[in-house]
């Protein structure tokens, strides 16, 4: 049957005029390019992170996915465009994840677009939607954060009471966890301004201070240190972050700055240039310790859909008291895109301009201008 078939498509193939077969052949390699050979040739360029620690915890962090809703795209394509959305988001989760191998996987929130405003049947269809495309890891915890999409709380847009329960009712959130006896990792929430008071582990029996027998990351969706309030600054004193990772801003940046200079905070972008775009940087987390000075990282958005062109998962490890950190950067889904219009809309033009000058060669009566000729 297959065999009939490729005789038959053979035989339509070599019937067509040799410029629909050249744009035949052509289009055949931009889809093959577009679909498979770019994502391969893509996933050669990720570093990889060496631990020297037995103990070393590989962290796979996934920011803003805003997986697309049905309520407010109207356009004729929106099922379309979620479908290959979802298609991209599927993929390269599972090659990062391949690629990663994760002990712990953080979502920092803006998980879904329509989170915050989603009826109930909605949200358990984009719920269903999320686990498909990121699956649990059999082996990894994962942890997921809230994001103004997904419950409110951003500018004008007031905190929405039913989404935030929720969201905790669906994804477990948590206000720590505990890895091992060298990491916990806390849920500093910007949006609710809540967050873990105190940590009995960073005090032993006789009440001295022993924070300095483990790490502790702050996970955030909006950046802690930017605009700094009471909020911020009880967060830090009573938790004493090594690390902070956030997201919402959809690029890739960082910040490091001493405590005591908190409302001059800069960020500065992180592997976002050519060369050091695939690097991995190292961090001596116990010397920040030393000297409190604090360290935010901002991973940047894995969806193509929120207008940056950079975009890809975050990679960190912590090898004893060092932060390993690189940005396993995606494809430019718009270029392919782009790239399939303009493809069509070469043979669109030249059968418009074909009718056009056929409608015109039709039509228009060229008389000439004398009948005979002049005396």
């Amino acid at each position: 049957m297959a065999k009939n078939w490729m005789t038959r498509t053979k035989k339509k193939f070599l019937r067509l005029h040799p410029a629909w077969r050249v744009y035949v052949i052509l289009l055949g390699l931009l889809v093959l390019y577009n679909e498979v050979l770019i994502y391969v040739l893509q996933k050669f360029k990720w570093s990889n992170i060496y631990c020297k620690e037995a103990d070393c915890v590989r962290i796979l962090l996934v920011a803003d996915p805003q997986i697309l809703g049905k309520t407010f795209d109207t356009h004729f394509y929106a099922g379309l465009a979620n479908y290959d959305s979802d298609r991209y988001l599927a993929w390269y989760y599972e090659q990062a994840v391949e690629h990663v191998q994760p002990d712990v996987i953080i979502f920092l929130g803006d998980l879904m677009d329509e989170g915050t405003d989603s009826t109930e049947m909605h949200f358990e269809e984009y719920y269903t939607r999320f686990g498909a495309i990121f699956p649990t890891h059999p082996t990894a915890r994962s942890i997921y954060i809230p994001g103004d999409n997904d419950i409110g709380g951003e500018g004008r847009q007031p905190l929405n009471p039913i989404a935030k329960r929720r969201f905790r009712q669906y994804f477990s959130e948590r206000p720590a966890w505990v890895i091992n006896d060298n990491l916990t990792i806390y849920n500093i929430n910007r949006i609710t301004l809540e967050m873990t008071l105190n940590d009995p582990r960073m005090v032993d029996s006789t009440g001295s201070d022993v924070s300095d027998r483990y790490l502790r990351i702050f996970v955030s969706h909006m950046p802690v240190l930017d605009v700094p309030s009471s909020f911020t600054y009880t967060a830090i004193h009573n938790l004493k972050p090594n690390v902070i990772f956030s997201a919402h801003l959809h690029v890739s940046q960082f910040a490091r700055i001493h405590r005591s200079r908190l409302k001059t905070v800069q960020y500065k972008p992180l592997s976002q240039d050519k060369r050091t775009a695939y690097k991995v940087h190292s961090f001596d987390l116990s010397y920040h310790q030393d000297t409190q000075e604090l360290l935010e990282i901002i991973v940047p958005t894995c969806s193509y859909r929120m207008s940056v062109p950079d975009i890809g998962y975050g990679y960190a490890a912590i090898d004893g008291t060092t932060l390993k950190y690189t940005v396993l950067w995606t494809t430019r889904r718009f270029y392919q895109l782009i790239s399939y219009v303009v493809m069509f809309a070469v043979p669109f033009g030249l059968g418009v301009l074909y009718l056009l000058v056929k409608f015109v060669r039709e039509h228009c009566t060229c008389r000439p201008r004398y009948d005979r000729l002049p005396k």
